[in-house]
């Protein structure tokens, strides 16, 4: 019996066939089905695939036998191979070989591994950030004296992003902030008669905290993720890399600017919070408590030191220092595709928000150990 005299031919016999291969398998030959030679072959105990008749070992020997081999062993029939040329045996062997196995099984690898991994990316982003702020700290003397890799002209383009074109949010948020405080002290302060210490919980709340937290805020939503986005899209599309290739350093170019417009600029932003808080406070005590302007001012003199600006302006310049360099961190080490730019600002926003956080929280577990 035989459905292909060309290629194949078998022999049957009691419990046991011979399926013999012949001629040139390459690409000119119309091949037989592996299923439709099983079907030729029947339920024998055992079939013996003989390929001392062909001309070659083309691949697709070893394709037709692998595939018919499967299908008899799902049968129930016992398959011998015999007198095949070496590389279809080659071949045969390696489709036979079982998949390499992870360690944690199903494709995916082991606990200790992922956290082996993970434990290994938070040290390569410890180092990475030492390396940038020790960067920043012995670059910025060569940017004070013009020795810096940047143009002058991109900072003062940074300042006014950063400083002018954010009055508006500033003025709003502040101004509100301040407001509410009011009239939040109010209501309370109105209940056991002490309406005039308003000043006092405005002003200090407004300089010490509200004012320096509530500006950082809108710098990392504005102003960091914006230069996050502008460096990762830098990144994406290779303008980082040919600036190394031209022998001009991205952090000196790209970041330093970054850093000393915001450092510089979130101070004075911080005092313009402030006073607008403080007014917010001020129209709101007017219209509740009926207080006078004046009054309510020179209170606000006798109750809010000098040293509860300086705490503000220290946390402004923390919150600035912090806010250019994780924006700038994010921005130069995003991937390579436009997806990662918004990864990339998202992620700015949330790291800034929880450093300013932290920072306040540490400052005022230190000013409260230093009884200032």
């Amino acid at each position: 019996m035989s459905g292909s005299t060309a290629l194949y031919s078998l022999d049957s016999g009691s419990g046991e066939s011979v399926l013999r291969l012949a001629g040139d398998w390459g690409e000119a030959a119309r091949l037989p089905a592996a299923a439709e030679v099983q079907r030729d072959i029947g339920h024998p105990d055992r079939v013996v695939i003989d390929g001392s008749r062909l001309a070659s070992g083309h691949p697709r020997v070893a394709a037709f036998v692998h595939a018919l081999k499967q299908a008899l062993v799902e049968a129930d029939v016992a398959v011998t191979a015999r007198a095949l040329p070496r590389d279809v045996e080659a071949l045969m062997a390696l489709a036979s070989e079982p998949p390499p196995k992870t360690p944690g099984g199903h494709g995916r690898p082991h606990p200790l591994a992922r956290l082996g991994a993970r434990f290994q990316r938070r040290l390569e982003i410890g180092r990475d950030t030492a390396a940038l702020v020790g960067q920043a700290l012995a670059r910025t003397p060569a940017l004070a004296t013009g020795r810096a890799q940047t143009r002058w002209r991109d900072f003062i383009e940074l300042v006014q992003e950063t400083g002018a074109a954010s009055l508006p949010v500033v003025t709003v948020v502040n101004l509100l902030i301040g407001a509410v405080l009011g009239f939040i002290g109010a209501v309370q302060l109105a209940t056991f008669g002490a309406g005039m210490y308003l000043a006092d919980l405005v002003g200090i709340a407004s300089a010490r905290e509200m004012a320096a937290i509530m500006t950082a805020f809108i710098m990392a939503g504005r102003i960091g993720a914006t230069f996050a986005a502008h460096l990762a899209t830098m990144e994406s599309n290779e303008e980082v890399d040919a600036l190394r290739m031209i022998g001009v350093s991205p952090f000196e170019f790209l970041a330093l600017p970054r850093l000393a417009a915001l450092t510089l600029m979130m101070p004075l932003l911080y005092l313009y919070g402030t006073a607008l808080s403080i007014v917010g406070g001020m129209v709101v005590a007017h219209i509740v408590l009926g207080t006078p302007p004046m009054a309510f001012i020179e209170r606000l003199q006798d109750a809010v030191a000098a040293r509860q600006f300086v705490i503000g302006l220290i946390k402004s310049v923390a919150f600035g220092v912090l806010i250019a360099l994780t924006s700038c961190y994010i921005g130069l080490h995003a991937g390579r595709n436009a997806a990662e730019v918004g990864r990339a600002a998202t992620r700015t926003v949330v790291v800034c928000i929880i450093g300013v956080i932290s920072i306040d929280a540490v400052a005022a577990l230190c000013t409260n150990a230093l009884g200032i």
